[in-house]
């Protein structure tokens, strides 16, 4: 876990809190923490959007990744309080027709 990052752990339920900026650099920061999540026995993973105020490709990338691979062993994903840029973008590339948004948890 890195220190721009916050677990909140409910049950089942992991919150991951992404940084205000979730592009390159930063992006690189999460790939282990997304690889465990994709492995942990977690049945829900949350990406908490609240404090992101800009996301590119490779967070889209990550973030689409992470998704696939909950996927396969049945878990859920959903991007909470996505807003401004990373609600733009991502509704451009029809992200959320696939992940589920929402605004709490």
């Amino acid at each position: 876990m890195t220190n721009a990052t916050h677990n909140n752990e409910k049950s089942d339920t992991t919150i991951v809190s992404l940084p205000a900026d979730f592009s390159g650099f930063s992006v690189e920061k999460f790939k282990e923490q997304f690889d465990e999540l994709a492995s942990s026995s977690k049945k829900k993973i949350i990406l908490d959007f609240s404090e992101t105020e800009f996301i590119d490709s490779s967070g889209i990338g990550a973030m689409v990744f992470l998704f696939k691979r909950l996927e396969k062993r049945s878990a859920e994903m959903a991007l909470l309080r996505v807003h401004g840029q990373p609600f733009k973008l991502m509704n451009l590339l029809r992200v959320d027709r696939t992940i589920r948004f929402i605004e709490s948890v």
